[in-house]
C-alpha cells in the first residue's frame, strides 16, 4: 500500500512537476486524519466477531432458500465457513 506522500509525489513526478501547494494541504489533511482512521479501524477490529454474526444473520435471514439442502447454510460446517467468509 502506498502512502500519501508517495503518491502526491509519483503524481507530481509523472507530470514533470514538484508537487504544489494543494499537493501539500492534500498530505497534511491526510496525517491530521490518520489518527481518527486508526481508531475507526480499531473499533470496527474490536467488533469484527459481532458485525460477522449480524452480517451472516442478515443473510440466511433475507434468503432462507440459503438453509436447504444443498445450499450455502445446510449443515453447520457450511454456516461457519460462511461466516468465516465474512469476516475476510
Amino acid at each position: 500500500m502506498k502512502s500519501v506522500v508517495t503518491t502526491v509525489v509519483t503524481a507530481a513526478d509523472a507530470a514533470g512537476r514538484f508537487p504544489s501547494q494543494n499537493d501539500l494541504e492534500a498530505v497534511q489533511g491526510d496525517i491530521q486524519r490518520a489518527t481518527a482512521r486508526l481508531e475507526a479501524a480499531e473499533k470496527l477490529a474490536a467488533g469484527l466477531d459481532k458485525v460477522t454474526k449480524e452480517a451472516g444473520d442478515a443473510c440466511f435471514s433475507k434468503y432462507p432458500y440459503l438453509k436447504q439442502a444443498g445450499e450455502a447454510g445446510e449443515n453447520q460446517v457450511k454456516v461457519d465457513k460462511c461466516y468465516r467468509d465474512i469476516a475476510h
